[in-house]
């Protein structure tokens, strides 16, 4: 490899609060740490088994909470645990990233870095034709400069996303981005989705690390301000400078604090199956449903019950679900959700007053 021949490395955001997959999931074991989507695998496992073939595990590089950062380490066993960066505080997208470059920056110096960006909670296949987009990701950040995001040709008229849209309809190859849009309306999301320059936002994105700094300078130069003086102090281990620097952050998403402001964007049309696994129902969409409509796991009986989630976690307790239709229901040994499928949404309002009843169970 050339001084010249960008280093790729691979960037990780798995924090969370456990809230949306409740009872199941909780506060050190979100949702990223389930097995949703694989019996055999969390979310997480599954995103550095797919990256591996692109990314070692020494130049992978996890970000979280500090209250997350071991079980990460205990969950995923073999992955270098020094490789786990634990942000002293919690501040949105654009704060784990500054953090992740700051942590790049001190373990490489000036180097010639390309940095991919993943999130541990999409369910994505197949995973070759994935890689095959990813490295056209890099290679466009790499020869065309500016910032890369893949996205997501919309499969519904989701109102949940974020979208992404070009100056033309493209396939396949890298599309300058004309803006980015706010989650719509359903009758704008409907229009969107058959307009063909419209694109769900992956949350995927693709740079150079100087470009990504200096980028940001031109949207935010008070967040790249902090980049480098963040560096030093986390390549001098000082964690008291490194935090008093970082809690100064503004809590705000990569989207709003960068991509939305900058100067050149580009985007890959993904040619692979992308879902965000974000809410109870989502589910149906990822899992083999029964004749009924129904998803399970664990042993529950269903009697005269359709297109529901039901879920049962608890060893040794009976679960049963008679005459009920698009509901969810997760039973686990201390915690059961009863909610219509539509509403899964709000399972974060009831973990929080579980939690401002001081309730142990989250």
């Amino acid at each position: 490899m050339s001084d010249d021949t960008p280093i790729r490395v691979a960037v990780v955001l798995a924090g969370g609060s456990g809230e949306r997959f409740w009872p199941l999931s909780r506060q050190h074991r979100p949702k990223q740490l389930l097995k949703l989507a694989d019996p055999a695998r969390s979310m997480l496992e599954q995103t550095l088994d797919r990256i591996r073939p692109l990314f070692p595990p020494e130049r992978t590089f996890i970000v979280t909470g500090t209250h997350l950062a071991e079980p990460i380490r205990t969950a995923c066993s073999g992955f270098p645990p020094e490789n786990v960066l634990a942000e002293p505080a919690k501040r949105n997208t654009a704060g784990a990233l500054i953090y992740a470059a700051a942590a790049l920056l001190a373990k490489f110096g000036d180097r010639n870095l390309s940095m991919a960006v993943f999130t541990a909670d999409h369910r994505i296949g197949p995973d070759e034709r994935f890689r095959q987009d990813v490295r056209l990701a890099l290679e466009t950040a790499e020869k065309e400069g500016g910032l890369v995001v893949i996205g997501i040709p919309p499969a519904r008229p989701a109102t949940g996303f974020g979208y992404i849209e070009v100056a033309a309809t493209q396939t396949g190859k890298a599309a300058r981005v004309q803006a980015f849009r706010e989650k719509p309306d359903q009758e704008t999301a409907a229009r969107y989705a058959v307009s063909g320059r419209h694109f769900w936002n992956s949350g995927m994105f693709f740079w150079r690390l100087d470009e990504f700094c200096r980028e940001l300078a031109a949207a935010n130069p008070g967040l790249e301000a902090v980049v480098r003086p963040l560096a030093d102090a986390l390549g001098a281990k000082d964690s008291e400078q490194a935090t008093s620097l970082f809690s100064a952050l503004e809590n705000i998403s990569i989207d709003f604090a960068l991509m939305e402001k900058a100067r050149k964007v580009w985007m890959i049309p993904a040619g692979f199956g992308w879902d965000d696994l974000g809410t109870w129902e989502s589910l149906q969409r990822s899992m083999i449903p029964d004749q009924d409509g129904n998803v399970t796991a664990g042993d529950p009986v269903l009697i005269g019950t359709k297109n529901s989630v039901v879920v049962s976690d608890a060893p040794g307790m009976a679960v049963a679900v008679v005459g009920m239709d698009n509901v969810v229901v997760a039973v686990t040994a201390d915690g059961v959700l009863v909610v219509p499928a539509g509403r899964s949404q709000d399972v974060a309002k009831a973990v929080a007053e579980l939690k401002r009843r001081g309730a142990k169970q989250v």
